[in-house]
This record gives structure tokens, sequence and C-alpha cells, in this order.
């Protein structure tokens, strides 16, 4: 295909693509389109990327082992634009960078419906990338009708983690995870604790479990009739929403939970509040082992996939993965260029290089099973079982929708209205089935 270069911009395009501002505040113009490097033979691929602190270090490190690899390139890395509403202005003003990251994957579908992001099909092809060389989902998530619009480099996924100091103060096997998702529930409710007073002392299960990967666990799905049909009411999600519920109640009700749970600390950080007691169960991604081995060596813990119903043993090892998903704007001004550098990410080298780093799973399924990122270090061979469970058959994702952001939100307060008893979950995912459909048919 040929690339879409600065000039090739429709009204079309600028008109739709603006369809997406109607919440955002004005362009900040001119940010991330500096300092390019003026040599002759020399180009600058500006890339807008979501990490701070060490992970944004991380990354840099990646730019700058392709610089070394690549002399005629050079990137200009704004770093930590972890708003994409900002990304989203830029392409509307036509100033976009070379490059970007999604920091919420869900912006991908709108961008690719309203034509703002390069469709990579043929790029891909041309390349020798081979699909088969990929975990299947982290593929998927970046498909929209169909159309590959992002490549992902690194996914998240999630599992259960347990305190085993905890489950043998309430008389739990410390290394038998519940194999159940019920007996989760009666874990969840054995391990909380609470006052003379009733006042919760520790909740047995951290409460802000991803809808949507509760959705999966018992078996449900978002979308049918060719993507077109929103079934958020799926007797699976349904499901789903009733055991969070359920879990919640039994440790104490939705606004005993929310106060105890208002004290926690920052995820990052010592005071995470898994690692300091104040919950004895999470669902939670794989980054926890490196963590734990730097700010709470002190806890014994395990790891396990997340116990699927016991009426449904076929969906063992259900995951929902997320991404690091780059998109390339068709108003760049290097698409060749960024790219090729995108078909490096996907290299053995360049996987191992930033999982081995960032503590992230690679997407490639080579490097799913290196011996770099299961060896060596303590915490390794638990962050481990976060790669197996990648490569899993009922590694599930969210698929790219137009109306993904809005499908997701409105999960999210179907989620509140449940737990606070204002509609069943039967009811409240039917509204969002007819609210976001209403939407979807307008597109």
């Amino acid at each position: 295909m040929g690339f879409l270069g600065p000039h090739r911009r429709t009204s079309q395009i600028r008109r739709s693509t603006a369809l997406l501002l109607c919440l955002f505040v004005p362009l900040l113009v001119g940010s991330g389109c500096m300092n390019r490097d003026k040599r002759p033979g020399v180009t600058t691929i500006t890339v807008w990327s979501m990490w701070t602190g060490q992970e944004e270090r991380n990354f840099q490190s990646v730019l700058h082992r392709y610089e070394e690899l690549h002399p005629n390139i050079r990137f200009h890395n704004l770093g930590a634009v972890s708003d994409d509403t900002k990304t989203i202005r830029a392409l509307v003003a036509g100033v976009p960078p070379d490059l970007f990251t999604l920091s919420d994957p869900y912006y991908l579908g709108p961008l690719a419906h309203n034509r703002a992001i390069m469709p990579l099909d043929d790029m891909f092809r041309q390349s020798g990338l081979k699909e088969s060389d990929f975990i299947p989902a982290s593929l998927k998530l970046c498909r929209y009708n169909g159309r590959l619009y992002g490549l992902p480099y690194l996914i998240d996924d999630n599992a259960l983690i347990w305190n085993k100091d905890l489950f043998r103060e309430v008389g739990l096997d410390p290394d038998r995870p519940p194999r159940t998702i019920e007996e989760l529930e009666e874990f969840a409710a054995r391990l909380t604790k609470r006052d003379a007073g009733g006042t919760v002392q520790r909740l047995g299960l951290r409460p802000d479990v991803d809808p949507l990967l509760l959705m999966v666990l018992f078996g449900g799905k978002f979308v049918d009739g060719g993507g077109r049909r929103i079934i958020a009411d799926d007797p699976g999600n349904v499901a789903g929403m009733t055991w969070l519920k359920s879990v919640i109640d039994r440790m104490g009700g939705i606004d005993a939970v929310n106060t105890f749970s208002s004290g926690f600390g920052a995820d990052q950080g010592a005071s995470n509040p898994f690692y300091v007691g104040k919950v004895a169960m999470m669902i939670s991604g794989e980054w926890n082992p490196y963590w734990l081995a730097r700010y709470a060596p002190q806890v014994s813990y395990g790891v396990a996939p997340i116990p699927p119903p016991a009426s449904r043993p076929d969906l063992k090892d259900t995951t929902l993965l997320g991404g690091n998903v780059f998109c390339i704007p068709v108003d760049g001004k290097h698409p060749k260029e960024a790219w090729d550098f995108l078909v490096w990410t996907q290299t053995r080298e360049a996987q191992i290089l930033f999982a081995g780093a960032m503590n992230n799973v690679p997407n490639q399924r080579s490097a799913i099973h290196a011996s770099e990122l299961r060896t060596g270090r303590p915490f390794r061979p638990r962050y481990a079982l976060f790669l197996d469970l990648a490569g899993s058959p009922n590694a599930d994702f969210f698929p790219a929708l137009p109306v993904g952001n809005l499908y997701r939100n409105q999960i999210v307060t179907a989620k509140d209205q449940v737990l606070y008893g204002t509609k069943t979950p039967a009811q409240a995912l039917a509204d969002v089935r007819k609210r976001v459909q209403k939407e979807m048919d307008e597109q």
C-alpha cells in the first residue's frame, strides 16, 4: 500500500475525528514536534508514549538500542503522554507524532472508525511478520472490523495472588489456592476480618476486580452478529456481575468495603494494600512478582490462575489480555520509519529487552518461553505463570468497537448500580445493551 503522507488528509477525516472531541479541551499545539535531528540522512521519529518514571527510562533504553542498530534513525520521545485525549487533539489538529501508544486501548475502535490511524494489514503482510508467531488475542485486540490498526509491544494478563501467612491464620492450606470461583468467594469471606464493632480490618479479596474479566471468567461475550450486536446482558456477563455483588456483600457490603478501601496506599510501592496485609487475595497483573520482590520481600505469597466456576471447568486458565498498543496516525510524517521500528519490536531481542525491564508479558510466542524471563531472579518462577496464561486458549479480550469507550464506561456504571443495589445485574446490563446498541446503530 502507499503510505499516507501529512498532506493526504480529507475534510471527512477531520470532521469524523472531531466527533471524538466533544468533551475535550483545546489542543496545546506544537508539543512533540521539536528537536529534530537536522543531519543529512537522519530521520527523527517523534514518539508519544504513556510511560513515566522508571518505565519511561526502560522504554528509552529500547529506543536507544534501535538507534544503535539503525544509525540513520533518531527518536524524539516526548514521554508521559498518559492522557489519550491529548493525542486525539493532536490528530484532529493535524500535528500528531509519528507513533504513539494508547494508554486506554478502548480508544482504538473510535480512532479506527474515524480514520484517524492507519490500517496496517498490507504492511504487516509485506514485512514478513506471521500472525502465528503472536499470542492470538494480542493481535485480535488491535483489530477493528477485521483490519489491523495497531501493534502490541508486550501485553498484560491477570492471575490470583494470595498471602500464605494470612491463609495460615484462618486455618487454610497456604499452598492450596481456591479451585473454583465459588470457593474463592468462600475464602474471601473467611479471610475478611472485622473488629468487635463490625468495622472491617482486612478484606479477603481486593474489591477492584475488573468486571470485564469476571464476565469472560463466567463465559460471557460482549458482541455478536458480526460485531454489530451488543450483548452486554449475555448470561455469562450477568453471572459475573452477580458473583461480584455476592462476594462484596459477604465481605461487609459496598459501603463498608469502600470505607476500608479509601485508606489504601498507592499500588506501586511499599504501601500497596496487599503488600501490607490489608487484603489477603487480589486478582492482578504480571508486574506484581517484581514489585513484591522490590517493595515487600517479606511477604510469603502464591500465584495461580483465577479459578473457573465449578460448572465450567472448560474455562480453566481464563484471563483477560490488555496491551501496550502502538498506532501510526494517518498524518504522521514518517509512517514507513515508524512501521519499521514496530516490526523490530517483534524480534526476540526487542521482546526480551523490554519484557525483562518492564516485567510485562511478551506478545510473541517465542519470547514467552525464553529462559531469560523464567530463571535467574527469585521472583521469575511466579512471573512465569503469567507468561503461561497469555498463551492459554481461554485468554480473552475486549473487542475494538466504535463505541468501545462508551461500552466500557457503561459497564462500570452498571457495576456501581449493582453493588449499591439500585438495579439487579440483569437490569443494569440490559440497560447497558440498550444504551450502547443505540449508539452503535448510529455509527
